[in-house]
């Protein structure tokens, strides 16, 4: 006996349940809630000098072996036992503090004296003094705030530097 004889050639078979998948033409809530859907995600890269000035090191130092010592990125990976995605997250300044042992590792498999990357980011010996917050106006640090703020647009910032230049004139 085999499986048609017992259900029968007529029989239909049932449907399958529903899937619970998010159909591609359903449109999702537009609501603050729904969180960042579809919306670009700000670039977090630090504004702190060192950073900065660490950031056009590593930059300066990978341009130099891929382009100068004719090396690809793997070599590089290889000989500092880095991955990229961590270079190239120094090289965009999107971190702060980087690993004390990780810049030895990269300067060692670069050849380059570990003590240029210790001047860069403060790791001489004598600790950063923080800089005493100077005491602004409150008016003047909400500006600051929306002029650093990545979500203002081009426009509006370009507005307010233009106000703020013709208050510094005299008006």
């Amino acid at each position: 006996m085999s499986l048609i004889d017992v259900l029968g050639s007529t029989t239909p078979l049932a449907a399958p349940p529903r899937s619970r998948t998010r159909h591609p033409n359903h449109v999702r809530h537009e609501s603050p809630a729904s969180g960042t859907y579809d919306q670009l995600v700000p670039v977090s890269a630090s504004q702190d000098p060192r950073a900065i000035a660490f950031a056009r090191f590593v930059k300066r130092a990978l341009d130099e072996a891929v382009k100068d010592r004719g090396m690809s990125i793997e070599d590089v990976e290889t000989r500092t036992g880095l991955g990229r995605s961590t270079m190239y997250r120094w090289r965009r300044a999107e971190i702060r503090d980087p690993q004390r042992t990780q810049v030895h590792q990269f300067c060692d498999g670069l050849g380059i004296p570990r003590t240029v990357a210790s001047q860069i980011l403060g790791w001489d010996g004598n600790p950063p003094s923080p800089e005493p917050e100077p005491s602004v106006d409150p008016d003047l640090r909400a500006v600051m705030r929306r002029l650093n703020n990545p979500g203002v647009s081009a426009e509006e910032k370009t507005a307010i530097r233009a106000t703020l230049r013709y208050l510094a004139k005299g008006g």
